[in-house]
Formats: structure tokens, sequence, C-alpha cells
């Protein structure tokens, strides 16, 4: 893209511009910025320019913050950005919003470029019309990130909910299970709540001097680490090998390892609890 600022400096005349774009050559993206007509329009652009043309007061919003920011979330066909006050869009492709709720703790940079934080982009793209997968699907991306934490989406859903925005309750109800990379490791987490369990911490990583670093689903306290497979799991003899030489090293480490099964979660989950409550150290 080129802006009017770089015409200017290339010594085009605002006349000669304009017989450019007349012919077709250029092709506007904002007032004052510009492609070359077989260059298609990506993201991108739209991100860049959008930002550029609605000036400092402007953040990327919902999903295109989310996209920016490497969380998972399908592509958006159009740019969405937020501003502090009611803007007019400047181009078809552009969304804009603007939330008398602004603060300079929602925006962050990434990238070069001003974004909704994740908390933030995650409670309005809740009010968006997503399904409650994608949006379980975009909370866990983001946890699992470290874009965001549970203390920081609690924290932004209570200032922002209020009287007539959507999606508060349903994002109120999906972080209550948040955390884990996997629909099964979410189920995990709801059957641990409503059995009234202690919450695990959820990608736990153990490093010690020369050994590869190793990641566990769950951490109960210091001492119960809990693993849990889908169907199509490990099931080589070179895969077997590796899980329980991980085991082992685990144990090694004074840690109990406890695994459990797509059906057992699904189908057995008194067998789950059970194993659990008999497993965790006692508080207290």
């Amino acid at each position: 893209m080129v802006t009017t600022a770089d015409v200017e400096a290339l010594g085009i005349s605002a006349a000669r511009w304009q017989r450019m774009q007349d012919a077709g050559w250029w092709v506007p993206v904002t007032p004052r910025h510009f492609r070359p007509a077989p260059v298609e329009l990506t993201l991108d652009m739209q991100v860049r320019a959008g930002l550029d043309w609605l000036g400092s007061r402007s953040a990327l919003f919902g999903s295109t913050a989310l996209w920016w920011l490497g969380v998972e979330v399908d592509e958006p066909w159009v740019a969405e950005f937020l501003v502090p006050r009611r803007r007019r869009s400047s181009a078809e492709w552009m969304i804009v919003h603007s939330s008398t709720r602004w603060s300079d703790h929602d925006v962050t940079r990434h990238a070069g470029l001003r974004t909704s934080n994740a908390a933030r982009a995650l409670v309005d793209l809740a009010g968006s019309g997503v399904s409650a997968r994608d949006i379980e699907r975009s909370i866990d991306s983001a946890i699992r990130l470290r874009r965001t934490s549970l203390v920081s989406l609690r924290a932004t859903l209570r200032r922002l909910s209020g009287t007539g925005r959507t999606g508060c309750s349903l994002m109120r109800e999906l972080i209550l299970d948040s955390g884990g990379e996997s629909f099964l490791e979410r189920r995990f987490l709801q059957l641990v709540r409503r059995s009234g369990l202690p919450r695990p911490t959820t990608q736990v990583t153990f490093k010690r001097a020369g050994d590869r670093p190793m990641r566990v689903d769950f951490l109960f306290g210091s001492t119960v680490v809990v693993e849990v497979s889908g169907r199509h799991g490990h099931s080589t003899d070179s895969d077997r090998r590796k899980d329980a030489h991980r085991r082992n090293e685990l144990q090694q480490r004074g840690l109990l390892v406890l695994e459990f099964t797509t059906a057992d979660v699904i189908d057995d989950p008194a067998h789950v609890v059970r194993t659990l409550r008999q497993s965790l150290p006692v508080s207290g």
C-alpha cells in the first residue's frame, strides 16, 4: 500500500494521482491509503490501513484482535475496530464499534499495532453471535498462549458487564472450565468443579537441568499429576514406551501420576472423582 503522504513525497501532483486512480491503476483502501489494482485486499492491509486512518484512539476489536494476537479463531472476512466514541466507517470492509466503556487498560500493542487485549477481545467476541464452542476454543487458546489469564478475564468481565450488554452471561459460564487444550480437558475441569474438588493448575511444565521439559495436563497442589488421553491417543509400541519413560520420570520426582481416558471422563465420572478424592492430599 501507499499513502497520500507517499504520493506527495514522490512529487506526483494531485491531478496526476487522480488520473492514475481513474485509470484503475490504484484502488483506494481508505481515503488516505491505496493499493495497486492487481493486489488483493488482505486482512493485514485492512488492519494496518484501518488503524492508521482511525487514529491513535482506536484498536482492533473482537475476532480481529484475537487473530492479530495469534489466538485460535476463525480468520475474519472483514476487519473490526473499536473506538471510544461513535465514528462512521470509511470503507465497506471496515466495521467500527464504539464503546462508552473504553479504557486504556483494554488496549495493548502487538507486532507494532494497537489492539484490544485478549481479555477485552474475548468478552466482545462472546457478544458477537459466535458459537459457544468457538468461544471456548478461543478462551483456551488465549490462556494456553499466555495472552490472558482467568484472573484478567474475570476482572474484565466484571467491569464490562451491565444491562443490555450481550455475551456476558455466556462468558461467565464458559470461563468456569477454561484452560485446557481440548474438549476432553475442558470436560475434566467441569467434572472437577461440579464435584467440589480444588481446581488444578493447567498445562504445567517440569524442567530439570540436563532433561527435556515435560508438560502435563493438570497438577493438583504440588504432588498429583493428572493426564487425560483421547480415543486416538498413543497406541504404538514406541508411543507406549515414551509414555512409560515419561511417567517413570515424573514418579521419580516424587509425583503421583493419574491417567484417565475419554471413557473414564465421559462415561464413568464417578470413578474419576473417587480416584481423585482418594489421591489428593487432605487440606487443613
